[in-house]
């Protein structure tokens, strides 16, 4: 039997979707080793037709297995994934490995049996061969609703970057020369800890600065003036950047500023930022969630992590970061070489072989 294996790919979703980028370089990084052939199709964005997710699916009916990459949303939100999802079911003939995004702890009978998202996961679950997260937490937040044996951590992957502007430069682009620089970065959701920070910031230096770089969800703008205002009311509002969306060029010279990323989250599922900020090298200073743990003990001291997570111990670790005056933590850089783009799709590929019994 011969070792080359053809996988389909099934690109699904807006296109400046996290989880769609996500698929796509996947199967980038598939198509250049020379034991696979790629077939990737097309099937749309959220509100794509039953007949293009048809026929898109039918596309890849000469690969061997089939990757699709599952967040809600992406399929059409609570009203049409789940429809959606049945049909590509229907018309993907070939074994089926799934990645589950955004997995979070379903804590009621509601949540785990009726909710649109959990029938989805089932259904996944006993259709897929194989079913892929990205974190040992959220394998065990899946409880009953996937059995043990068909799921396998895949981290997410971190992507090789060119090297990052000069800090100094890029600080004076961005009018902050001689100021040091803390970043959070991503969309701003209640859990991502904006709040948090600003409640730090008058326990930091005057010459501290925080950005927050990123926009809102769509329908929750509201959140970015709630958090305007709060910052008004600790008088720090001169210390704050809001960006709204960013381009991935200004992007660059934010993080190319910074001189300590900030993750104090207090939930997560597998985060895109966390790996952009891991793909810089840059010192990170993170809260005790278990996702932040399982990162650190693949590379030990790469994650600054802060338990119990308060203003006044986060405060406490950006100072001390901040003190050792690093430009690049060696710790992330292993962190980044352990999770390049192509070590995750060999796992894939572990996977694909094992959903096709070799």
């Amino acid at each position: 039997m011969s070792d080359r294996i053809t996988v389909g790919y099934l690109h699904l979703g807006r296109q400046e979707s996290g989880v769609r980028r996500y698929g796509r370089m996947v199967a980038d990084v598939a198509a250049r080793r020379a034991d696979v052939a790629v077939v990737a199709s097309d099937a749309g964005g959220r509100d794509a037709g039953l007949a293009d997710l048809r026929l898109a699916a039918r596309r890849l009916g000469d690969a061997d297995v089939i990757h699709l990459q599952w967040k809600l949303a992406d399929w059409g939100g609570t009203r049409w994934a789940l429809p959606r999802l049945e049909v590509v079911l229907q018309a993907c003939r070939r074994p089926t490995v799934v990645t589950l995004h955004d997995v979070y702890q379903r804590a009621t009978l509601s949540e785990r049996w009726l909710e649109p998202g959990a029938l989805a996961v089932r259904r996944l679950g006993l259709r897929s061969r194989a079913v892929t997260v990205h974190a040992a937490e959220e394998r065990r937040r899946l409880g009953s609703l996937v059995p043990a044996s068909r799921v396998s951590v895949v981290p997410h992957f971190v992507e090789q970057r060119p090297p990052l502007p000069d800090r100094d430069a890029a600080k004076a682009a961005l009018g902050l020369a001689g100021r040091r620089v803390i970043t959070l970065q991503g969309f701003m959701t209640r859990r991502k800890g904006h709040r948090l920070v600003l409640e730090a910031l008058p326990l930091l230096p005057d010459d501290v600065v925080a950005i927050f770089a990123g926009a809102p969800i769509e329908g929750r703008e509201a959140r970015a003036d709630e958090l305007a205002t709060y910052a008004a009311e600790l008088g720090v509002s001169h210390r704050v950047r809001f960006t709204g969306y960013v381009p991935d060029d200004e992007l660059t010279t934010i993080m190319a500023a910074t001189d300590v990323a900030l993750c104090p989250f207090q939930e997560m599922s597998a985060s895109g930022s966390v790996s952009t900020w891991i793909s810089t090298g840059r010192p990170i200073v993170t809260s005790g969630l278990p996702q932040f743990h399982e990162y650190d003990a693949l590379a030990p001291g790469s994650m600054g992590m802060v338990d119990p997570l308060t203003a006044d111990a986060l405060a406490d670790r950006i100072m001390d970061t901040l003190a050792l005056g690093r430009l690049t933590d060696p710790a992330v850089e292993r962190l980044a070489t352990l999770l390049s783009a192509p070590r995750a799709v060999q796992r894939y590929l572990d996977v694909y072989r094992h959903a096709l019994g070799r």
